[in-house]
């Protein structure tokens, strides 16, 4: 009998290290007006983002309203995704809880502003200052 007990305790063990282990993603969120703003990066991988985080600020620079955009941070299950991780990073723009815009993946800080921009623009909610 403890022979059976022994073998069942390894058979679980060796199971149990199978299963996939999920991973936790940060999230960087905006809510401008009637928009969501997320930005999904892998908790290992910071250096891939930098170009996503400089091309929100920039956008964050040129609004009317930046008082009242703020950015929270939290952290998410990938189970939770509807991305995998090779889409990290990846910005995702909602209008009224639908997504508008997925930019996603290696990106030039110039192609993701200007994708940003065009995304909120097009639906002619969110102005920039004049200069």
């Amino acid at each position: 009998m403890n022979k059976y007990l022994i073998m069942t305790f390894f058979a679980v063990l060796l199971l149990a290290g199978c299963i996939p282990k999920t991973e936790d993603v940060q999230v960087l969120k905006a809510s401008p007006l009637d928009y969501e703003l997320y930005l999904y990066t892998d908790s290992d991988e910071q250096e891939a983002a930098k170009n996503y985080m400089s091309a929100l600020l920039d956008w964050k620079v040129k609004q009317q309203d930046t008082e009242e955009l703020e950015f929270k941070q939290q952290e998410m299950n990938s189970d939770n995704l509807r991305l995998t991780k090779e889409d990290l990073p990846a910005l995702v723009v909602k209008k009224e809880g639908k997504t508008v815009k997925t930019i996603k993946g290696d990106n030039r800080h110039n192609d993701i502003l200007t994708a940003l921009e065009d995304s909120i623009n097009m639906t002619g909610s969110y102005t920039e200052k004049p200069s």
